[in-house]
């Protein structure tokens, strides 16, 4: 009788579990739609919904549809790809280092796709037309450099990937603000990427971008599976017969792939990829193929949202998009901090 009462407590707690996924899954894909909307209508010249009812069926040739575009939509298409594929890279980093604070920051990627645009910039202005192609290739020199350093000796561990991470981060970090202050002719549009801006896009970057991104997300729900048998452990995946090096050179590649292609067009955008693993894990602890598609849409809404906020607070003037992810996610860890969890 008392086992047949805990099953069906496990059952009304499973079904519970399951409804309350559903409704976050609902509650964001609706504030998505939302949030697309006032990324296309919000900012200093004022988009209407007829004028969107315009661009969309009549086509009408007006200063508007102009504006949506070639600014606002790929500027909104931009946001959404790229809030997602920082979520997904942050919530791949904390699988792969099993590190709760682990973002794609410390994997070098972020800091080796900015040294790459701040050098070309101030000392090699001629190759400026290549800078997203080579801010790809900074990302990528940066990541491949940590993984190579972290398995340098006796095997990749995750203490060992972390440490390797913020050494090579604070080093490309060091080398890029030499660079700026030992030039005079720092333009504030570098200074403006180095925060993590989305007001350049165009839709170059965008077709540039799209192919990797979508590469890289179906490949991380392809070892959707693998990732939550890494939750168990290193000893009990490797017993489970996981070949525990192989997933995490994949991992290492996706998160290269999905933060390397979002720096090299958005520059350093922080807290995203470190707010949104934590938010999709306090309602889904280990099952990654329902993990990975709620981080896809958050991280999307998160970006999304600071992109209308970065408008809206020195109106009619903009404000770099990472100062606003900062502060959304200062604000987050504040409000964790005080609440005195002990899972984030």
């Amino acid at each position: 009788m008392a086992k047949v009462k805990r099953i069906s407590q496990t059952n009304r707690s499973e079904s519970k579990i399951q409804k309350r996924t559903a409704l976050i899954f609902i509650v964001s894909v609706g504030a998505l739609f939302v949030m697309m909307y006032f990324n296309l209508t919000v900012g200093a010249s004022h988009i209407t919904t007829k004028d969107f009812i315009d661009y969309l069926w009549t086509h009408d040739q007006t200063k508007q549809t102009f504006l949506i575009h070639n600014v606002r939509m790929p500027r909104m298409i931009a946001a959404l790809f790229i809030g997602a594929a920082l979520s997904v890279a942050g919530l791949l980093m904390q699988a792969m280092t099993r590190n709760p604070l682990a973002s794609p920051q410390i994997f070098g990627v972020n800091s080796g796709a900015s040294f790459v645009i701040v050098f070309i910039t101030m000392l090699i202005p001629a190759l400026t037309p290549f800078a997203t192609i080579l801010a790809f290739f900074g990302a990528f020199v940066g990541g491949l450099t940590v993984y190579l350093l972290s398995g340098s000796t006796k095997g990749i561990t995750p203490i060992k990937l972390a440490l390797a991470g913020m050494a090579i981060h604070l080093f490309f970090t060091s080398m890029t603000q030499g660079i700026i202050l030992l030039n005079e002719h720092a333009t504030s549009t570098v200074m403006f990427w180095l925060v993590g801006s989305l007001s350049t896009i165009n839709w170059t970057q965008i077709l540039g971008i799209l192919p990797w991104l979508i590469i890289a997300f179906i490949g991380t729900i392809m070892i959707a599976k693998q990732l939550t048998i890494m939750e168990l452990g290193e000893q009990l995946a490797t017993s489970l017969g996981q070949n525990v090096k192989v997933v995490r050179i994949i991992i290492a590649i996706l998160v290269i792939l999905l933060a390397g292609t979002s720096v090299s067009v958005a520059g350093p955008i922080g807290f995203v990829g470190l707010i949104v693993p934590h938010i999709v894990k306090y309602y889904v602890h280990t099952n990654y193929r329902v993990m990975i598609p709620l981080a896809i849409i958050i991280g999307a809404d998160l970006l999304l949202l600071s992109d209308v906020l970065s408008r809206l607070i020195a109106f009619p003037f903009e404000s770099p998009l990472g100062i606003v992810t900062s502060f959304v996610g200062a604000l987050y860890f504040l409000a964790i901090t005080a609440k005195g969890v002990d899972r984030i």
